[in-house]
């Protein structure tokens, strides 16, 4: 599809917990994520709202600034809506999350597309490298580390982030890389990963793909 910043805007959005969040169906936040990330120059980050996110951002006013500025897609399970009922804010009837979207998306893409996969874990950003690599092998997925020279744009980036904290050093981190999309997945991702060990900073053998590239 062709995108065009006017798309995002119009898109339908409707306010839950006082936050503006995407209301629209898998089809049509698929062709919006594509757009997205076809935009050379610039940049939308996007994350879902769910239970996690609500109670935090009570809390955090700086991580309610985050979401604020971000593309929120709709979450949660039925302690989400359950929280929406409470509060008399109707939670949207289509609900994502990173575990069910990012393999959708990389599915729907059906051109070959750069992506990044970036966390503090190296071990968890090789096992998810090496996941959606088999899952979608036409694209070129690579990892980005926190000691990794990044020097060539990514059309997509994958957060992967154990907490809010790491999502901030992460995106301040990433905020000098070309990219059109940048999907904040949180923890969301872990059920692709299978024994691997949790060991930030831990050096593993990894893939070839990296994203120290010239």
């Amino acid at each position: 599809m062709n995108a065009s910043g006017e798309f995002l805007v119009s898109a339908s959005s409707r306010t839950l917990f006082g936050l503006r969040t995407c209301d629209l169906g898998w089809n049509a936040v698929l062709g919006l994520a594509e757009g997205l990330i076809s935009l050379r120059g610039n940049r939308t980050t996007l994350a879902f709202l769910d239970e996690r996110t609500v109670l935090r951002q009570v809390i955090d006013a700086l991580y309610r600034d985050q979401l604020s500025r971000r593309l929120l897609l709709p979450g949660g399970s039925r302690i989400f809506s359950l929280l929406a009922n409470a509060l008399q804010a109707k939670p949207t009837p289509v609900r994502f999350s990173a575990g069910t979207f990012v393999p959708a998306l990389l599915t729907f893409l059906e051109k070959g597309r750069r992506i990044g996969i970036a966390g503090e874990d190296i071990a968890r950003i090789d096992a998810l490298r090496g996941h959606f690599a088999r899952h979608a092998p036409w694209h070129d997925i690579v990892t980005i580390a926190p000691d990794d020279e990044i020097v060539q744009r990514c059309d997509l980036i994958i957060v992967d982030a154990a907490n809010p904290a790491a999502e901030r050093r992460m995106e301040r981190r990433l905020s000098s890389v070309p990219a059109g999309l940048v999907v904040m997945a949180g923890s969301g991702l872990s059920g692709f990963i299978e024994d691997a060990p949790v060991r930030v900073g831990a050096k593993v053998p990894s893939m070839p793909a990296k994203a120290s590239f010239a």
